[in-house]
């Protein structure tokens, strides 16, 4: 028998022959991305899948397998022509304390057919004369960075793609690129360090900064860092970067030797935006103009909750709030052409001129009657092409037929385990809530279709209630 054996990173793997067909790795839809409207790819709580829409005029559902992807979750989800771009993470206790760990991200160049794996952004340990920081190039000048030796809050929540980098928002890790045109090594290329403006700049030019008192820090103010280095989100168009921070909008130009002159760094009470922890962007095209739009958080009073948009390439902002006067967060968001769609944990709601919202009501099967048990709404993609709109939520897939209005609910169960309770039962208060009110599902297998019942004990082993209303889901 061989002692070792190794597979070629460069070999292609079929996706038809890699992928797991008729079921999605997990109901928890956190992304939703269309390739060439051939299929539409999801990030989950678990794992890529996806949806394969030109299979018999029937939808087609299942996940691609690969030793390339990172594990558990993934918390963005990005696709550019041919290039699939996602990322992992996972809880860890660390201290007896949950924490999320980035387990890195996975490309592929060719529509899904063959992928490879880039470990998370972190950092060599430093010399100890260095006091944990380290030297990188940047413009033609020596700046000091601090280095990430660590993967715990060290995640990819953001990422975008343009013709020659995936831009990846890490959080404590920064906001870094990587080159991903094919070279002769894969191996031998590594993440880059970009630089941004300090919490209190307003800019920050290439060949320009004062490497005396400027450091690339993500750390606390309060330890010497600064909360616009901890990037959650980044969007590339064109010449144009955007990235989403803890302190702001940063909005950058590319110049021709790939350096990014930070041209304004944007924050809530000096500009029209509703607040700093940004989370997210989308870019709507218009007749004759676009609309740019960030999902800005509330970090402090008196900011809030909304969504910030400008018209004019950010020379001013507006806000716009789709949950009106409610307290709620927006996930994220989906334009096409007049038309805009916002997830949030209030629901999903539509607009078609970005100031006037309208809400959907809960999601119900129109043939089994089966409901989304969850107010809370993380994506949406209207396919144009089959006028048909994809919801993604942490209790399913909901796809609405704009023709007919017609509602289908998706779900997988996994056969095989004989018992499961979905999502914990003992966090009813965070998840699956409608009304205040939380809902849990337990699963079992019942092959025989006889009645079945379930007790739920307290930790005193009282029983609190019985169960015996089942609902068949399969055969």
């Amino acid at each position: 028998l061989p002692l070792n054996y190794e597979l070629d990173i460069n070999s292609n793997m079929s996706r038809q022959l890699i992928a797991s067909d008729s079921m999605f790795t997990s109901n928890g839809i956190m992304d939703i991305r269309s390739l060439n409207d051939e299929f539409l790819f999801l990030g989950t709580n678990d794992g890529l899948s996806f949806i394969d829409l030109l299979s018999n005029d029937d939808f087609q559902y299942g996940h691609p397998i690969s030793i390339n992807f990172p594990k558990g979750g993934n918390p963005s989800l990005s696709i550019k022509d041919d290039m699939i771009v996602f990322s992992g993470v996972i809880d860890t206790l660390i201290h007896g304390s949950s924490e999320v760990k980035g387990t890195g991200l996975a490309y592929s160049r060719d529509g899904g057919e063959s992928w490879f794996f880039l470990s998370q952004p972190i950092d060599s340990i430093p010399e100890e004369e260095m006091d944990g920081f380290q030297t990188i190039s940047w413009g033609g000048q020596d700046i000091l960075s601090l280095s990430v030796t660590t993967d715990i809050n060290n995640v990819s929540y953001d990422i975008a793609i343009d013709d020659k980098y995936i831009y990846s928002a890490n959080w404590a890790g920064g906001v870094r690129r990587y080159n991903y045109l094919p070279v002769m090594d894969e191996i031998k290329k590594s993440w880059e360090i970009i630089p941004l403006p300090r919490d209190e700049d307003i800019d920050l030019h290439c060949g320009g900064i004062n490497t005396t008192e400027y450091s690339v820090n993500p750390k606390d103010p309060s330890d010497g860092g600064n909360h616009n280095h901890k990037g959650f989100s980044v969007y590339v168009v064109e010449d144009t970067i955007w990235v989403g921070t803890a302190a702001g909008i940063n909005k950058g130009i590319i110049s021709n030797d790939n350096c990014i002159n930070w041209v304004r760094h944007y924050q809530s009470g000096l500009d029209e935006i509703s607040g700093n922890w940004v989370i997210g962007f989308a870019n709507q095209q218009l007749n004759g103009f676009n609309r740019f739009w960030a999902i800005t958080w509330a970090t402090e009073y008196p900011e809030t909750n909304a969504l910030s948009y400008t018209e004019n390439g950010g020379l001013t902002w507006n806000i716009s709030n789709p949950l009106g006067n409610d307290v709620g967060k927006v996930y994220d968001l989906h334009t096409q052409g007049d038309f805009i769609w916002a997830s949030t944990e209030k629901g999903l709601y539509f607009s078609n001129n970005g100031h006037y919202w309208e809400k959907y009501n809960q999601f119900v099967d129109a043939i089994t009657g089966e409901k989304i048990l969850s107010e809370s709404v993380f994506s949406s993609y209207f396919l144009e092409t089959l006028e048909t709109l994809f919801i993604g939520t942490g209790d399913g897939l909901a796809i609405i037929d704009e023709t007919t209005e017609s509602t289908s609910i998706i779900r997988f169960w996994e056969a095989s385990n004989p018992f499961s309770a979905y999502p914990n039962p003992f966090l009813i208060n965070d998840y699956n809530q409608i009304n205040d009110d939380g809902h849990v599902r337990f699963i079992f297998s019942n092959p025989n279709h006889h009645d079945g019942k379930i007790d739920i004990y307290d930790f005193s082993m009282d029983r609190v209630i019985q169960l015996n209303d089942s609902q068949l889901i399969g055969t």
